[in-house]
């Protein structure tokens, strides 16, 4: 059977640099895992102004789409947020993730949680721990911005190591929404401190950068330094991104810029197609699950070989959960 040009290219990449592997794909018409999903409990509706969503809601909305499974992350980090003034916050954090794990359970062969809360609290690393053995939860969320964390303060990097710390020890992947809040003082530092104070601490787990580094919806020069730092580290084959993903939930809406389009996809194929991940959040550019998908391949410009990569990825958490393996 004859390569073609840049099949072959793909396999000398592969071979030359672990980092940029090439996996071989089959076709999909949407990806098998969504990376990047939330549900909308009672208790958390109210506050977010949305209706209820549970486990059944998402997964209905997965079949509509196309895709097999979803990684949900918890909100419990939310009800710690200080700015909404909640009382005994660090009991509203129990009961959100004890809710999202009874959803999770109650749909095992489709849905992975992930524990959350918020660092600052000194009840957090209980919680995690505690949580990380209920029914269907498998990973950490960590979301420094509704947090109040800054890498840059070193009291909070300390809290986030521990946290990283916990997940290493657990064998728990972690997803880390990094930008600080309201997104000032935040950048290329805050990427370097992350790869030079964080990633040592928890080697062997699988870590998702969530929103290429910065929030959404849209793709920011926020987003870009952070994502530069990520790429130079990359191309130079760091041993630290061995297991370092990045999802693009919301990253890439209908009114992106085709310079900022192929920024986006400059950064991909930095960082390395096979680091790349598929996740939609909550509120989807476009409005579904499904056409968040159809905006992301119709505007970041990929070949159709690298799409497919993004789309067939699996990490090894989402292949193994809830004593069900899915190949």
């Amino acid at each position: 059977m004859k390569l073609s040009a840049a099949m072959a290219a793909a396999l000398l990449l592969a071979a030359c640099d672990p980092i940029h592997s090439f996996t071989p794909v089959t076709p999909r018409a949407a990806p098998l895992v969504d990376y990047h999903q939330h549900l909308v409990s009672p208790a958390f509706a109210p506050i977010v102004k949305l209706p209820v969503r549970d486990g059944a809601a998402l997964v209905h909305e997965l079949d509509a789409a196309g895709i097999s499974r979803a990684v949900v992350l918890s909100v419990g980090y939310s009800f710690a947020d200080e700015r909404k003034g909640l009382s005994d916050p660090d009991r509203l954090t129990r009961e959100e993730n004890n809710w999202t794990s009874a959803e999770v359970a109650k749909h095992a062969s489709r849905l992975i949680g992930f524990c959350s809360a918020n660092p600052l609290r000194g009840a957090a690393l209980a919680e995690l721990e505690r949580c990380l053995g209920l029914p269907g939860m498998a990973g950490i969320k960590l979301h420094l911005g509704n947090s109040g964390i800054s890498l840059r303060d070193p009291t909070q990097l300390a809290v986030v190591q521990g946290v990283f710390g916990l997940a290493q020890r657990r064998g728990a992947p972690v997803l880390v929404h990094m930008r600080a809040r309201g997104g000032s003082d935040f950048g290329a530092e805050d990427a370097r401190i992350f790869l030079d104070k964080v990633l040592p601490v928890a080697r062997d787990i699988e870590i998702v950068v969530a929103h290429l580094g910065g929030a959404g919806p849209g793709y920011t020069p926020q987003n870009d330094e952070v994502m530069a730092i990520f790429a130079a580290a990359a191309e130079r084959a760091d041993p630290r991104l061995r297991k370092v993903y990045f999802d693009v939930a919301t990253n890439v809406t209908e009114d992106i810029t085709p310079v900022d389009a192929e920024l986006v996809a400059r950064r991909l194929r930095q960082v390395g197609i096979g680091h790349v991940l598929y996740g939609s959040d909550l509120s989807p550019p476009g409005g579904s699950i499904g056409r968040g998908w159809d905006i992301f391949q119709a505007k970041v410009p990929l070949t159709a070989m690298e799409l497919q990569q993004i789309a067939n990825k699996q990490l090894d958490f989402s292949r193994t959960n809830a004593g069900v393996r899915h190949d």
